[in-house]
């Protein structure tokens, strides 16, 4: 493979190049660099079942987090590479935010929404302090990073839905005048949040935001939950 790339012009600076960075520890098969670009190769001969996804992701998430955040990332695969993952791979404003988010574990909300919290700091410099407040601030950021500004919007995946999600979810539970906890959905497992007499599907609103855009705002339905649970206390 590296000889190949040597043949169409890429310098090859490392075979089994290791990385780390905040993300944690990975180790990339080619490191190359061509037309003055660093370039890293992932190369997958197995088919792309969970644990190779998950694999290939995280090796991703320690590049995009190191000193060579901006290098062009390419996957040479004996199958077809999934369309989440060659997204995901990307270096898009939507993919670097979602790419942060695939750690996630939405059986644990509260620090799913630390995650997504953090995430937005390192992305857009700003502190997302769990206030309803926050929550215009974060609808114009997401859908910003979302667009891309240029060509068609990135699409929302699921680490986006379930951190954006718990992230409202957790802003609800934090403001709501009566002690609220997270419970989870035994059918759909996924987190709820519950206030008072009060059962709020907080990752299906992030979703309908997402989808549908400003006509569903999570900042809305934050102040309107909110209201709520105030008159029932």
């Amino acid at each position: 493979m590296a000889e190949e790339l040597e043949a169409r012009g890429a310098e090859i600076v490392e075979l089994f190049k290791e990385l780390r960075s905040p993300a944690g520890e990975a180790v990339y098969p080619i490191h190359a660099r061509r037309g003055g670009r660093e370039m890293f190769i992932e190369v997958e001969t197995g088919v792309w079942d969970e644990q190779v996804r998950r694999g290939v992701l995280e090796r991703a998430a320690v590049l995009r987090r190191s000193e060579y955040a901006a290098a062009e990332l390419r996957i040479l695969s004996a199958h077809p590479v999934p369309s989440d993952v060659r997204f995901l791979t990307g270096g898009s404003p939507g993919a670097l935010l979602q790419l942060d988010l695939v750690g996630g574990d939405p059986g644990r909300p509260e620090e799913f929404a630390e995650l997504f919290r953090q995430a937005a700091g390192r992305r857009w410099g700003v502190d997302l302090d769990y206030s309803p407040e926050s929550l215009p601030l974060t609808e114009e950021l997401v859908r910003a990073a979302l667009d891309g500004g240029e060509g068609d919007p990135a699409p929302a995946l699921e680490p986006l839905v379930n951190g954006l999600g718990c992230f409202l979810g957790e802003v609800i539970r934090r403001s709501a005048p009566v002690a609220g906890s997270w419970t989870q959905d035994p059918e759909e497992r996924k987190p709820l949040v519950e206030c008072g007499d009060y059962l709020l599907d907080t990752v299906g609103k992030a979703r309908a935001f997402l989808e549908e855009g400003p006509e569903d705002s999570i900042s809305f339905y934050a102040r309107y939950a909110l209201e709520r649970i105030r008159d029932q206390a």
